[in-house]
C-alpha cells in the first residue's frame, strides 16, 4: 500500500496539513503515517512529559482518521532533530510523499536555512507538499512549472504519479529566458523593433514545451509560455493567480543547481511567498511508476 507521511507539531498549521493529507490518502488509496518528533535536548522530565502527551495526541488523531475519515492510519513518535526524524521515518516507511504545514512566515526573512520545512525539502529524496491553503476539497486546478530541465521532468512525472493530471485541470507554465529584454537595455532599439525577436523566442519556447509535455505524458495540459523578463517566482505566482490554481508544482532545483546544499532560488522564493499549496520535487525523486501514457489522438 502507498504511504503518505504527515509531519505534525499539533499546531493549527499542522491541522491544515493533516486535512490535506487525509484527502490525498483517500484519492490515492494510501495509508497515512503521522509523525511527531520530540526534541531530547532538554531536562529528561520535560522530554518524558512531552513524549507522553504527544503519544496521546497521536493516538487520538490516528483513531479519528480511521473512524471518521475512513483512512488507514498509524503513527510514529521519534526523538531527535525534527527534520532528521521526519526524513528517517519517510525512508524507513517507504513513503511516496511528505506533507508539511506552512512554515512560520516571520522566520522567512531572507535565507530559509534553519527552518524545518526548508531542511526537509532540501534533503528529501521524495516530493514534499507544503499545505499553505485551507483544504476544503480535492485539488481542482494545478499549475506545473517547468524549465524543461531533468529536474522539471521529475516534477512532471510526480504530477502523473499522484494522478493530478487526471483528477484536476492541469496547466503547464514555462518561463523562458528572453534576449529581447537584454537587447532593449543594451542597445538603442525600440520595443517595436524588438518585437520580432520576442515573437520568435515565444514560438521556440512553445515548441519546446510541447515536446516536453509529450515526452512526460502530459499532452493534455493547458500550455502557458511566459517571458522571463522579471523574477521567475513573480511570473509563476502571477500565472497561478491567473489560472486560479490551488496547487503549484515546482522542481527544487532547475538548470543551474547547487546540489543539496541549497534550494534553487525559485523554489526558495516560492516557499517564502506562496499562499497556495506548493509541491516541491527533487530532481532525483523516484516516484512510483505512473500509469500508461495518454493517447494524444484521443
Amino acid at each position: 500500500m502507498r504511504t503518505i507521511l504527515l509531519a505534525t507539531d499539533f499546531s493549527t498549521r499542522s491541522d491544515r496539513a493533516l486535512r490535506r493529507a487525509v484527502l490525498l490518502a483517500r484519492q490515492l488509496e494510501a495509508e497515512l503515517l503521522l509523525v511527531h518528533v520530540v526534541d531530547p535536548d532538554r531536562p529528561a522530565r520535560l522530554v518524558e512529559a512531552e513524549r507522553r502527551e504527544a503519544e496521546l495526541l497521536l493516538g487520538e488523531l490516528t483513531e479519528t482518521c480511521r473512524r471518521e475519515d475512513r483512512v488507514g492510519c498509524r503513527f510514529e513518535l521519534r526523538l531527535g532533530e525534527a527534520f532528521e526524524g521526519v526524513l528517517a521515518a519517510a525512508a524507513e516507511s517507504g513513503a511516496e510523499l511528505i506533507v508539511l504545514g506552512p512554515p512560520r512566515r516571520q522566520l522567512l526573512r531572507g535565507v530559509l536555512t534553519g527552518t524545518t520545512a526548508e531542511r526537509v525539502i532540501r534533503a528529501a529524496a521524495l516530493p514534499v507538499l507544503v499545505a499553505n491553503g485551507v483544504p476544503a476539497a480535492a485539488y481542482r486546478r494545478v499549475l506545473l512549472a517547468t524549465d524543461l530541465s531533468p529536474g522539471a521532468k521529475a516534477a512532471a512525472l510526480a504530477t502523473r504519479c499522484f494522478g493530478l493530471d487526471r483528477r484536476a485541470t492541469l496547466a503547464a507554465v514555462h518561463v523562458h529566458p528572453t534576449a529581447a529584454a537584454t537587447l532593449l537595455l543594451r542597445t538603442p532599439v525600440t520595443a517595436r523593433e524588438a518585437e520580432p525577436l520576442r515573437a520568435q523566442e515565444k514560438r521556440e519556447a512553445a515548441a519546446a514545451l510541447a515536446r516536453f509535455l509529450a515526452e512526460t505524458g502530459l499532452v493534455r495540459a493547458r500550455r502557458l509560455v511566459l517571458a522571463g523578463d522579471r523574477p521567475v517566482a513573480d511570473v509563476l505566482l502571477e500565472a497561478a493567480r491567473k489560472v486560479r490554481a490551488d496547487l503549484l508544482i515546482v522542481a527544487t532545483r532547475g538548470r543551474v543547481g547547487l546540489g543539496k546544499l541549497l534550494l534553487g532560488s525559485v523554489a526558495e522564493e516560492l516557499l517564502r511567498r506562496a499562499e497556495l499549496d506548493l509541491l516541491t520535487v527533487p530532481p532525483d525523486a523516484a516516484p512510483a511508476t505512473p500509469g500508461p501514457l495518454p493517447d494524444p489522438a484521443r
